[in-house]
């Protein structure tokens, strides 16, 4: 009386192997469907599969494509957000992970085939309490050229990232042509763009005759002109003269001393390590 229930546990035990497997298959089926361009520590840029649209199977893109680390760089430098609580918009992107992504997302659309996109994900120091403090927050997004347009797709966007989390269970996803993901902010152009289109809330186009913004100089370098990069210069050769593994050293031990705050230790540190 007692073999079919050994039989059924023995089948039971089949089936969730079974399904075990499958589940790892598939998990390293897309994992190996991602080839990294560029990783340091959770940043990334990366070549993907194109995910679906809309209304079934995205259509190709034209790919491989030509563009410059500078336009690159100049069209991401464009890209402001503004949150919904706020009526003051802001950058999207640092100038730093701007300088970061630019060669690396060049690379992508030289190397990617119409079925890929370019996907990445940056942290750079932006502004909390604020103002008063800064806060490293992470950027993701989907890039692909298409008909004459550079198409970018935000999903995450400034959103506040921890070195507590496990990437594993809160994986820095980019953005969709299926559908926006949610948040609070949107990003649009900045005044004097043309060639700019906004799709959705978190999707823009730049068309082949996008032309950057005319950037004001500032008022302190119109006053002093020459002041400026030499103390630019004297910072640079400052800091250069320290190693990056004796300056966290140095900032570890401010922190153990209580003399700078974490928040303060893990906004350096980033910068620290995105320098290497």
């Amino acid at each position: 009386m007692k073999k079919p229930h050994c039989n059924n546990a023995h089948w039971l035990v089949s089936a969730v192997s079974g399904l075990l497997i499958l589940l790892v298959l598939a998990v390293t089926a897309q994992a190996s469907d991602v080839r990294y361009l560029w990783q340091s520590r959770e940043q990334f840029v990366a070549l993907e599969h194109q995910d679906p649209a809309p209304g079934g199977p995205a259509q190709p893109n034209d790919h491989p494509a030509e563009l410059t680390s500078e336009r690159i760089a100049a069209i991401l430098s464009s890209i402001d957000m503004r949150a919904t609580d706020s009526d003051k918009p802001e950058p999207l992107l640092t100038a730093s992970a701007v300088q970061n992504l630019a060669p690396y997302l060049q690379q992508g659309l030289r190397l990617a085939s119409p079925t890929q996109d370019v996907t990445f994900a940056v942290i750079g120091l932006h502004s909390a309490l604020y103002g008063l403090a800064k806060s490293p927050k992470v950027t993701t997004g989907r890039v692909y050229y298409k008909s004459g347009r550079l198409n970018i797709i935000v999903g995450l966007a400034q959103e506040e990232v921890s070195d507590r989390d496990d990437r594993r269970l809160h994986p820095f996803i980019p953005g969709s042509r299926a559908k926006a993901m949610e948040g609070d902010w949107t990003i649009l152009p900045q005044l004097g763009q043309n060639g700019f289109s906004q799709i959705r809330k978190d999707w823009v186009e730049f068309s082949d005759e996008w032309q950057a913004p005319a950037a004001p100089t500032p008022r302190a370098a119109q006053r002093a002109p020459s002041a400026q990069p030499a103390a630019i210069q004297f910072e640079q050769r400052r800091t250069d003269t320290r190693q990056p593994a004796e300056r966290l050293s140095t900032l570890k031990e401010l922190r153990d001393k209580n003399l700078i705050s974490e928040e303060e230790y893990r906004a350096k540190r980033l910068e620290i390590l995105n320098g290497l």
